[in-house]
């Protein structure tokens, strides 16, 4: 496309290319997310890459990228095409259509006139800069980012945000208190509203200089002080990582077929994983077994009003902090009141505009995310909390009930835990937890469950998962750890050990207390022999 052909073109056109090609480097993060999942063996991997190619094969051309159509397109055809590919003998050949696609992306990107973000590549590095003077502070706050998975780069003095190599843009901007003349200033540059701002910027404040009050309106994410220097900050880093980007996977409840295709099709540009349920009751079936980013709710359904479905997922603890949002075509101040009764938390009127409604369901999403994470999952390690752990049980154990299908939850406690602490200290022992959470959960498939029971114990819910699965994969576990010390400063290597327990279903219990209980017992059975083992419940 050259640029004479660009001046002709309809402008709204050219911004919804621009739109979409900025969402390029989180689709080709999840087709790198899905192809490492590929190579490791995980079952659904492969049909989760033929989606993914699907949508792009669809989407490319319709936004006028028919490169980006043909790369996809053939990649899925292959795919679905006997024999069916294999780890061994084709992961390397999606490698290259993935490459295809990013350099698609980039001439792509180029044509349109937008900067080259395609560099990042979400979950596969996050990007942080930190603007502070050589300093302790600085180095402790770079170490804690790049033991929460973050690339981090620093600078003694202001950087101009267009200054930053496009491929290196930052997904986090840490800026210190000391950093020129005016940091304010420089923090409000960097969080002006543009579509290359960073996902988060941030003030690192140790000696508590300046005034909350002034750092919002500076347009500032949050503030670190003395008290949260580098932890919290790390732990921000980790949660953002962790709520991700879109796509969002959205349910749209709407019984009338034309409005539900519309709402998908715009939910698209987002590249939204959609669910269409045309009814209160097919809605509940599928709110069963997935819990998504969000619910576009009709109020007016075939069997009851989406009131009543609101007032239902509110029940549910797995639902109840989805954000919901209520399309009607009768928006008084009476059926506003109602919806928030209901649980509602925002209101689109029927017609929808395009624009309203996929800025509504980022924002919603972005901040339902945040909002699930400082709730479901532990502090310091980032997985899900001893509470949610045992929901997410108890649900699996309903499902597999329903479905009939085996499951497997390991307990897993880590050999001589106190030791670490009384020779190397708490926070050593805190960044051991931590090593020991990412060695977890680079061994157990993207469908497992990993929460922390509580101090040096782990929990993961197998589904689909057979015993004698259930304990080769807890073998795996043990023996990816021994092999995986951590080197903490100048400290000698920390050699660390586990021991767990295995517990099943229908074999050790129906209920989450019965099957916690078994795997209690024969994580106690390891742990009595002395030495780290496996013990089935």
């Amino acid at each position: 496309m050259n640029s004479g052909a660009m001046e002709e073109m309809d402008p709204a056109f050219t911004a919804l290319q621009r739109d979409y090609l900025r969402e390029a480097p989180a689709r080709l993060a999840e087709l790198r997310k899905d192809l490492a999942a590929f190579r490791a063996g995980e079952a659904d991997a492969l049909d989760s890459l033929r989606q993914r190619f699907h949508r792009l094969a669809g989407s490319g051309g319709s936004y006028g990228f028919p490169r980006v159509t043909d790369v996809a397109r053939a990649q899925e055809h292959r795919i679905m095409t006997p024999p069916e590919p294999t780890a061994a003998t084709d992961a390397d050949a999606i490698d290259h259509a993935i490459n295809q696609l990013k350099s698609a992306f980039d001439d792509a990107a180029i044509d349109v006139g937008i900067p080259m973000l395609l560099g990042r590549l979400a979950g596969f590095g996050w990007r942080a800069l930190v603007v502070m003077g050589d300093s302790e502070p600085r180095r402790a706050i770079v170490q804690a980012l790049e033991e929460t998975g973050f690339v981090a780069t620093s600078h003694d003095t202001p950087i101009d945000p267009w200054d930053v190599a496009p491929s290196e843009r930052p997904d986090l901007v840490i800026i210190g208190s000391e950093a020129g003349d005016d940091p304010l200033a420089l923090a409000r540059y960097w969080a002006a509203p543009s579509p290359e701002r960073p996902r988060a910027v941030v003030l690192a404040d140790p000696e508590n200089r300046f005034d909350r009050l002034r750092i919002a309106a500076a347009g500032v994410d949050a503030v670190f002080g003395p008290t949260t220097l580098p932890r919290g900050l790390a732990q921000y880093a980790r949660a953002l990582a962790q709520i991700g980007a879109p796509p969002a996977n959205v349910v749209v409840v709407e019984d009338d077929p034309h409005q539900a295709q519309l709402l998908a099709t715009w939910l698209g540009q987002l590249n939204a994983r959609v669910s269409i349920c045309e009814s209160a009751q097919v809605a509940r079936e599928a709110l069963a077994h997935e819990t998504p980013d969000l619910v576009l709710l009709d109020v007016d359904l075939p069997d009851v009003d989406g009131y009543a479905l609101a007032r239902l997922m509110r029940q549910d603890p797995r639902l109840a902090l989805v954000p919901i949002v209520f399309l009607t075509a009768h928006h008084t101040l009476a059926d506003e009141m109602e919806g928030l009764r209901a649980g509602g938390d925002d209101f689109i009127a029927k017609p929808i505009e395009r624009s309203h409604l996929l800025q509504v369901v980022l924002t919603r999403t972005e901040r339902g995310r945040r909002i699930r994470d400082l709730v479901h999952r532990d502090g310091l390690t980032g997985v899900l909390n001893h509470a949610t752990l045992m929901a997410e049980l108890e649900h699996s154990l309903a499902f597999a009930t329903r479905h009939g299908e085996a499951l497997t939850f390991l307990m897993l406690d880590l050999d001589h835990f106190k030791r670490v602490n009384d020779t190397h200290g708490h926070l050593v022992g805190d960044q051991v937890l931590m090593h020991v959470a990412r060695v977890f959960r680079k061994v157990i498939r993207g469908s497992d469950m990993l929460g922390r029971y509580g101090g040096e114990e782990f929990g993961i819910i197998l589904r689909r998962c057979p015993p004698a699965n259930g304990r080769s994969i807890a073998e795996k576990l043990r023996q990816a750890l021994s092999d995986a010390p951590i080197t903490i400063a100048d400290t000698e290597p920390i050699a660390l050990r586990v021991s767990i327990g295995v517990a099943s279903f229908p074999g050790s219990g129906v209920t989450a207390t019965d099957v916690a209980s078994s795997a209690d017992r024969a994580l106690y059975r390891a742990k009595s022999s002395g030495r780290d083992r496996v013990e089935m419940g």
